[in-house]
Formats: structure tokens, sequence, C-alpha cells
């Protein structure tokens, strides 16, 4: 029976069709290119998961749109009880290729999205991974699937999880970095509706680029996200966010580093060179909530 589309976790279907035409692409996203850089920021997220695990060690994970196995890999290496959910066809059968020809289980990963946490006992995980799912789930959902993942959740559970940066749009100095003032800074009472749109006008005159990217912007060339507006956090404002669900903060860090806003890329020398230094040092480093397009909050069930 096919599970409706506000379902909370359901991938929705803009999400799964650009996975499946990319999904080439998205399963060898931890590569590194012809420089020696990695080709996509989700190398950098890789890499902070990594530590994750070799620091807490959890006995058991459920990996949430796993995407090409890679980190469910990463977890079945390092003997931890590993299994994984994957809505798209081409990259679950990757996902159980790869981990199948390190001779493990390839029904470890199932051909599913993170609405199956619905199924799942309560208390019968020790780790929730969610590092390309959130996002992309709609805003209206985002408790129910919170409440879920405590839920399964052993106490002392870990999640971990890839959130958008919301702070990130004041430092593009574009068409997102208006949106923010005039949602988040000046839509408060004491300015009142009005003139936080007022504001919003004006601000505008003095931004070069003030209707770029637009209010669905994805960087992939495909654009096939184009209906759908994903959801942004405040790494400010997250551990209350979470705190409501019966989560502890531990830790929040930084990736998918900009060392210039996003406008001034072509104009400056060693671009990707600077950024790759940043990721590698500065993960923990308070510049990166304006200067991040992600973060990743490493939470416990208390």
């Amino acid at each position: 029976m096919q599970k409706p589309s506000n379902s909370p976790g359901v991938a929705p279907p803009e999400v799964v069709e650009y996975y499946s035409k990319n999904w080439e692409k998205i399963a060898n996203c931890y590569d590194l290119g012809l420089t020696g850089l990695p080709i996509d920021p989700a190398w950098y997220r890789r890499r902070l998961y990594q530590q994750f695990l070799d620091e807490n060690c959890p006995g058991s994970i459920f990996d949430a749109g796993c995407g090409g196995g890679w980190t469910v890999l990463d977890a079945l290496t390092r003997n931890i009880d590993a299994h994984g959910v994957e809505p798209v066809t081409e990259l679950h059968a990757f996902a159980q290729s790869l981990i199948s020809a390190e001779g493990h289980d390839p029904k470890r990963i199932t051909r599913n999205d993170l609405s199956v946490i619905r199924e799942h006992k309560s208390s019968s995980w020790d780790c929730t991974a969610l590092l390309s799912v959130l996002p992309h789930i709609p805003t209206e959902q985002w408790d129910a699937t919170h409440e879920n993942i405590h839920r399964i959740l052993k106490p002392g559970g870990h999640l971990v999880a890839a959130y958008r940066n919301s702070l990130f749009d004041m430092y593009t100095f574009n068409s997102l970095t208006v949106d923010f003032f005039e949602e988040h800074l000046w839509d408060i009472t004491p300015t009142g509706d009005k003139n936080a749109h007022i504001n919003a006008e004006n601000l505008k005159s003095l931004i070069i680029n003030p209707s770029i990217p637009g209010r669905h912007f994805t960087a992939a060339e495909d654009k096939s996200f184009g209906k759908l507006r994903r959801p942004k956090s405040n790494p400010l404002t997250i551990t209350n966010y979470l705190s409501k669900f019966g989560f502890q903060v531990n830790r929040i860090r930084f990736y998918h580093f900009h060392c210039v806003p996003p406008l001034l890329k072509g104009k400056t020398p060693d671009f990707e060179e600077i950024n790759h230094k940043m990721e590698m040092s500065m993960s923990d480093d308070w510049r990166g909530h304006f200067m991040a397009a992600m973060f990743l909050v490493e939470a416990q069930k208390v």
C-alpha cells in the first residue's frame, strides 16, 4: 500500500526524482577530484560522522536515507550493527552491492524511507543517523518525525543529523539575505508586518542581486528540486527545538564552508583550497554559524 505523501518521513516525489536522475553522482559523492580535494561537501560531513562513530561507538545504528551505503559501511567496519534505508531504487541497489562486496549481508539496506520508523519498536536503537534527510522533509512534518526518532531510541541513545543553516543566508548578500531579514529579524511585534516589508524593500536597494538565486534555489544543475522549499534550521535555536522532544544536544559541528559569500567565488583565487582548509580546521569554530551552509547535530535521548 502506498504511503500518504503527508505521512511524516515520506520522501517527497521531487526528491526521489532528482536523486534517481543523478544517482551515480550522488553514490560517488565522497570521491576526491583531480586536484585531490573532495568533489562534494558530503565528504566533510562523512568525516565528521566517522569521528562521531569513533568517539561514541554505538551498538546499533539505523541510517535513514543512506544513499550509496558508504556510511552504513563506515559503521559496519567498526563492528557496529548498522542497518539502512534508501528510497531511490538505483541508490539502494548500489548500496547493497557496496556492502555485499565487503562481505556484509545486503539485506541490511532496504528500499524504504524515514517513514518506516513508525513500524520500529520503541527503544530499539542505540543511534539514528539522518545525514541527508531532514532538509528534504516538509517543515510541517518535523515535529512528528522528531517524536518518532526519539521514540525508537534507547534511553541515552544518540541522534546524529544534518541540518541546513539558516544563519548562512545572512552571509550570502543576495535574495536569501533579504528573506532572512524580513522573516527572522524584522518579523517581530515592535516592527510590525508592514514595516518589515518596507525595510526589506529598502534593503534590496543596497544589494546588487536582490532577486538571485530565487526562493527554491538549488546549486544542482538539474532543477527538479524547483517545487520544493527545503527547510532550514538555526544552530542557535536547534538545542531548544530538540529539547521539546526529549533530546539533549551534545555538539554542533559545521561543514560546507564558504571563505567568501557565494557571489564572490569567481573573484577569489584558490577558493576551493581555502574552503578545504576551513573544513579541516573550523568545524567547531563560532564563525561556522555564518560561513557554513550546513551543520551536524550530535544529541542524546534523555
